[in-house]
C-alpha cells in the first residue's frame, strides 16, 4: 500500500471511530459551512473581475514571453534547501524535537544526477516551562540549522541558484536578535556569487492588498474581502486567464516588502526583499517568490528588474507539472520530512534506553509514555 493510500485509509478509520451522534451534527454543520463558502466564492469571483478591470494589467501581470531568452537556469548549479521538525513528548513538560536539514544538489544543472546531502539531523530537548510555545521554539531551532546550511553553501563561493522552501527571512520574535543577525550574514554571503530564492507555498501576508489600495487606487472595500495576498491572487489569476484565454506561466509584478514592520529588523541588517506571485499554469497552485537584495530596492530599480526576470525564469524552468515548488527544493522537502510515526518510534527509543533496573525509577519513566 502506498503512503498516500495508507493516510487516506487512516483518515476514514478515524472518521468511522468518531461517536455517531457527534458525526451527524458535525456533518450537518459542515454542509452549512460549505454552502456559506460557495456563496463567498461567487462574491469574490465577481469582486476579482472588478479589481482586474480597474487595474492597468500591464502594471500588474506579465507572461513567460516577457522573460529573457539568453539565460538558461537549467544549466547552472542549483541547490534546494529545506528543513523539517516534529516535537513529541510533553508529559512532565519535557519535549524532544526531531529535526532534519537537507540540501539537494544539481552540480551541473538538470543534466546532472541530484545528490542528497543531509546537512544536519538531531534531537533538541525543549522544556515547556521555559518555552511555553513548544512548536514555535522547535521551528526556531530548525531554522537556525537551516541558516547554517545556507551560510555553509555561501562559503563555497560558487555561482549557484539556491531555492529555499519558505520565505527567505522569517519574522522574528523580539528575543531573536542573534537569529536575525546570523540569517542576514548567511544571505549576504550567498548573494556574493549566487541567486537566492524563497518559495512560499502558504502566504498569509497582505503586502499586495495594501499596495493595491495605497499605490494603485483599488477600492479598499473590495480588497478587505480577501484574507491574504495568496487568496486574492488565486482569483485574480483565474480572472486574467479567462479574460485573456491564457494558460501559460503567469506572474505578478514584484513589490518591495522591505518596509513592512515584520521585516524591519532584516532591513536594519541591510537585507531588502522583493516579492511576487507565480503560477505555472491554470492547474498549478500559486506560489509566492521572495528575492533578497543587499541594497535598497528603490535605489537599484533596473538591477532589480533584471534580477527578478532571471529569478522568475529559474522558478518557471525548474518547476514541473504537478509540483508545488521547483524541483531542487521539492526533492529537499521530501527528503527532509520527519513524519509522525518516525518521531514516535524515536521517542519510544529514548524512553527504552532510559530504563533503569531500579523499580521506582522505572515506574516514573513509565508515567512519561
Amino acid at each position: 500500500m502506498k503512503y498516500e493510500e495508507w493516510r487516506e485509509l487512516k483518515k476514514r478509520m478515524e472518521f468511522n471511530l468518531t461517536e455517531s451522534q457527534t458525526l451527524v451534527r458535525l456533518v450537518e454543520e459542515t454542509q452549512r459551512k460549505g454552502e456559506k463558502v460557495q456563496k463567498a466564492n461567487k462574491r469574490l469571483g465577481k469582486l476579482s473581475g472588478k479589481i482586474v478591470n480597474q487595474l492597468n494589467q500591464s502594471e500588474v501581470f506579465f507572461r513567460d514571453n516577457d522573460l529573457p531568452n539568453n539565460y538558461d537556469p537549467l544549466k547552472i548549479c542549483s541547490v534546494g534547501i529545506d528543513g523539517s521538525f516534529y516535537p513529541v513528548g510533553g508529559v512532565g513538560g519535557k519535549w524532544y524535537s526531531f529535526y532534519s536539514i537537507v540540501r539537494i544538489l544539481f552540480e551541473n544543472g538538470i543534466e546532472s544526477q541530484p545528490v542528497v546531502d543531509v546537512y544536519s539531523a538531531g534531537v533538541e530537548e525543549i522544556e515547556e516551562q521555559k518555552n511555553p510555545n513548544v512548536s514555535s521554539e522547535a521551528s526556531l531551532r530548525m531554522l537556525v540549522g537551516e541558516t547554517k546550511a545556507i551560510d555553509n553553501w555561501g562559503s563555497k563561493n560558487k555561482e549557484t541558484i539556491i531555492f529555499i522552501d519558505g520565505p527567505v527571512v522569517d519574522p522574528p520574535r523580539s528575543t531573536e536578535k542573534y537569529y536575525v543577525e546570523d540569517r542576514c550574514k548567511a544571505i549576504k554571503k550567498c548573494l556574493e556569487k549566487s541567486t537566492l530564492i524563497g518559495c512560499v507555498k502558504r502566504s498569509r501576508d497582505t503586502f499586495f492588498i495594501k499596495h493595491f489600495t495605497e499605490e494603485l487606487g483599488v477600492r479598499e472595500g473590495w480588497l478587505k474581502n480577501f484574507p491574504s495576498d495568496q487568496h486574492l491572487f488565486a482569483y485574480l489569476f483565474i480572472n486574467y486567464r479567462r479574460v485573456n484565454n491564457y494558460n501559460g506561466a503567469l506572474f505578478s509584478k514584484y513589490i518591495d516588502v522591505s518596509n513592512s514592520p515584520i521585516y524591519e529588523k532584516y532591513r536594519d541588517e541591510g537585507i531588502y526583499i522583493a516579492a511576487l506571485f507565480f503560477q505555472k499554469d491554470m492547474q498549478s497552485k500559486i506560489l509566492r517568490v521572495d528575492v533578497p537584495f543587499i541594497r535598497d530596492i528603490k535605489d537599484i530599480n533596473n538591477e532589480v528588474d533584471n534580477k527578478i526576470k532571471m529569478v522568475i525564469k529559474a522558478v518557471n524552468d525548474w518547476q514541473y507539472p504537478d509540483q508545488y515548488i521547483p524541483l531542487p527544493v521539492q526533492l529537499a522537502h521530501e527528503k527532509c520530512a520527519i513524519r509522525e510515526g518516525a518521531a514516535e518510534v524515536l521517542y519510544e527509543e529514548i524512553l527504552t534506553k532510559s530504563r533503569s533496573v531500579e523499580p521506582s525509577e522505572q515506574l516514573a519513566m513509565m508515567q512519561l509514555r
